[in-house]
């Protein structure tokens, strides 16, 4: 029996035990499933405004800070490899280059967002999800399938990350984290928070580093975060955020192509806001940001050094935005407008001439209407975008959910989507139109499940002929499904198991596309009795890559986390943390110029005051 039948058993019998917990006759410390029933939560990723999930007829998942801290992330990537649904092309080690992807998207298709702030780049439209760190986060919701109807140019769908506030009730506090493991890998951060009357402030920091997990792999990067809120007369507040992302890392060592890759970049951001309650149902937000970044990409032979490849990006943007939110018992309306001037300089070896400057201005405008009447409710919007760089954009959407009964949701909608490609090359948009339908229910036990199925119509990609390098334009089918189950805690300790399939084929000839995920298994065995946790995830790809990638993915990444609260007393705790991570050295990657890290472990730990 090879490597990948094994994986795949185990991961059955691990999904399967979730229907064997017993029933509530277990003891006092049995959890209900109320934590699953997050329809009493909110949702702001998608339509702009914040919702029940009983009333969101997306697909969408939400990770909150205790997740986090749970898996002893150092960025988000790390977070994000462990959401079903998601697929990440890891290249590399802790704070690596990594590629995101929801049902049979590209790259380039999914919207990062980090307070309204988009975190692709023009160059590509590439999210760096190995860059950002995750101690400011407070919670992570993932809208998976177009969502441009909301939020623009997101055509496989966006993950909008909501930074933490200054916390309430005393002047200062914080929290203090070291952590050190194999191959030089450090990571240090802090975090101070408070309130001092109507001023509300957080600000954080940290420094990740490696020497590289495998060659030419090192990361040296640091970062810094601040918000500050002020409380003003007539309901009404200011906010402002600032961050800071600088970081060197190696990329790869191809020994076989005689090449090594390096990158560095540095990343800022800064945004004001202003939010004020006209009425108890109208409320006003007016937001402004702008943008800064630089990339520099060098390829040098191994041999003797020679630079084979030079480029260097240099990215301006500045933006704003405005929203009404008419909110009442049974209604719900978002009407807003979105503006940015966005400037890009390239300079690269790979062509004779430099390309010139491009200056663009986009704006948008959008309404997203949601009505509610007893157990169903129906939503619609549409958005409108002038993109200045492509074609312009008519993005609308429909869906409804209906509750049946309190402890199942049915869900559905339908859009259409889009997505913008390099601010540097004259190329149209690429365009989406999605169809889903899923099922949400705790009725069993004490297991919640999810299921979603899926079908994705994706026209404009581009492509290349490998012998020719010629570009051309083609349409694709994706059809697949989602399923996810969790079970309520008992004895402290709950299952998770996730499952997703894409079938992806041409539609000039039916044939099926190479590189795009066709199936992901996600597992994790989870303890937490708030002085002891423990936390195993299991994770395998299936890429369909082309034979000329040479990857390697037949078996499972199992990490183990682990942490122990040795003193906790009111707003001071001490917790020590260990992560051992691929702990049985299998192979999961794409490409063979990126191999996956191997065996490694770290520890550290985590002072609150």
């Amino acid at each position: 029996m090879n490597l990948l039948c094994r994986s795949y058993i185990a991961a059955l019998l691990l999904a399967t035990s979730t229907f064997l917990i017993p029933g509530r006759a277990m003891g006092d410390d049995e959890e209900t499933l109320e934590l699953f029933n997050g329809w009493q939560g909110q949702s702001v990723s998608t339509g702009r405004a914040a919702k029940p999930l009983s009333r969101t007829p997306e697909n969408v998942t939400v990770v909150t800070a205790a997740d986090i801290e749970a898996l002893n992330a150092h960025t988000l990537a790390d977070v994000l490899v462990t959401i079903p649904g998601l697929q990440l092309d890891l290249r590399g080690g802790v704070g690596s280059v990594a590629y995101t992807f929801i049902q049979a998207s590209q790259f380039n298709h999914v919207l990062v967002l980090m307070d309204g702030v988009p975190l692709n780049n023009l160059s590509d439209n590439f999210p760096d999800v190995g860059l950002v760190p995750v101690q400011q986060i407070e919670r992570i919701e993932v809208v998976k399938g177009a969502a441009s109807t909301a939020w623009g140019q997101a055509l496989g769908g966006v993950i909008n990350v909501i930074t933490k506030n200054p916390e309430q009730g005393r002047p200062v506090g914080g929290t203090a984290l070291v952590s050190v493991g194999g191959h030089g890998t450090a990571d240090t951060r802090g975090e101070l928070s408070g309130t001092p009357g109507r001023l509300g402030y957080y600000l954080s920091g940290g420094f990740l580093g490696s020497n590289g997990l495998f060659p030419n792999n090192a990361l040296s990067s640091s970062n810094g975060y601040a918000k500050l809120i002020l409380d003003l007369p007539n309901r009404s507040s200011l906010t402002s955020s600032f961050s800071y992302i600088q970081a060197n890392r190696g990329e790869f060592a191809s020994p076989a192509f005689n090449l090594k890759g390096n990158d560095s970049v540095r990343f800022f951001y800064a945004t004001l806001g202003y939010h004020r309650q006209l009425s108890e149902d109208l409320e006003l937000e007016l937001n402004t940001r702008y943008t800064g970044r630089e990339i520099n990409v060098l390829v040098d032979r191994l041999s003797d050094a020679t630079t084979v490849k030079d480029v260097k990006n240099h990215e301006d943007v500045t933006g704003a935005s405005a929203k009404l939110v008419w909110r009442t018992e049974h209604n719900l309306l978002v009407v807003g407008g979105d503006y940015e001037h966005a400037a890009l300089t390239c300079n690269s070896t790979l062509l004779p001439v430099d390309f010139p400057d491009r200056p663009v201005n986009r704006w948008g405008t959008y309404l997203n209407y949601t009505l509610s009447f007893g157990p169903l409710s129906l939503s619609a919007g549409e958005r409108f975008d002038r993109t200045q760089s492509n074609d312009d954009q008519f993005s609308p959407s429909l869906g409804f959910t209906w509750q049946l009964g309190e402890t199942t949701l049915l869900r559905g909608y339908t859009a259409r989507g889009y997505s913008l490609r390099s601010l540097q090359l004259d190329r149209g948009s690429e365009k989406v139109w999605t169809s889903q339908i899923g099922i949400e229910s705790s009725a069993i036990g004490l297991l919640w499940l999810k299921g979603t199925l899926f079908r994705n119509e994706i026209w404009n990609i581009a492509v290349s002929d490998s012998q020719s390098g010629a570009w051309s334009s083609e349409r694709r089918i994706a059809l697949g499904t989602e399923l996810e189950m969790r079970t309520a805690p008992v004895l402290h300790t709950s299952l998770g198991a996730g499952y997703t399939f894409v079938d992806t084929t041409r539609t000039s000839d039916g044939s099926q596309v190479k590189d795009v995920p066709r199936h992901t298994v996600q597992l994790a065995l989870r303890y937490d009795d708030q002085r002891l946790r423990a936390m195993l995830t299991g994770r395998h790809v299936w890429w369909n890559a082309d034979p000329s990638n040479n990857g390697r993915y037949g078996g499972m990444v199992w990490d183990l986390h682990l942490g122990a609260m040795l003193f906790k007393r009111e707003d001071t705790s001490l917790e020590l943390f260990f992560s051992g991570r691929n702990l049985f050295n299998n192979d999961q990657y794409l490409i063979n110029i990126y191999p996956a890290p191997g065996r490694w472990f770290e520890g550290g730990m985590r002072i609150g005051f």
